[in-house]
């Protein structure tokens, strides 16, 4: 048996319901409301979490591996025996960890922890364990 279901009943409460959204009392205004609703930036460049980007130093010159939504942002490069700064900016735990070995460090949720760069220059492929879409590399040189 075959049931045709007319939804003429819910559209004009939809279409009243919609030309409530954003309607204003005094009709001067020309912009949404939604427009001046402030809104999170956006990074403009855009990369790879698995490729190095652009270096990330503190005021002190250090070396720092950044993460921010899932993320790394690591230098492009750091010296052998370096000691890098790991920032993390979520609010989840990672880790950097080393795919071959030689370097394993937690962070915690909005922590910081320090990592000793291999001494031997190399690529250095690492991910973080708890998230496995997490992954980039540490280019020692």
């Amino acid at each position: 048996m075959n049931r045709k279901i007319t939804l003429l009943v819910f559209i004009p409460a939809l279409t009243l319901g919609l030309s409530a959204c954003g309607s204003s009392d005094s009709g001067s205004s020309s912009t949404s409301p939604m427009s001046s609703m402030p809104m999170p930036s956006e990074s403009s460049t855009t990369t790879s979490p698995a490729e190095p980007t652009a270096s990330t130093t503190t005021d002190a010159g250090e070396a720092v591996i950044s993460i921010t939504d899932f993320a790394y942002k690591v230098p492009t490069s750091v010296a052998p025996g370096a000691t890098i700064t790991i920032k993390n900016g979520d609010a989840q735990a990672h880790t950097v960890t080393s795919k071959a070995g030689g370097f394993d460090v937690k962070v915690d949720p909005n922590g910081t922890a320090t990592l000793t760069a291999p001494s031997k220059p190399g690529s250095y492929p690492f991910v973080c364990t708890f998230h496995a879409n997490m992954t980039s590399t540490l280019v020692v040189k």
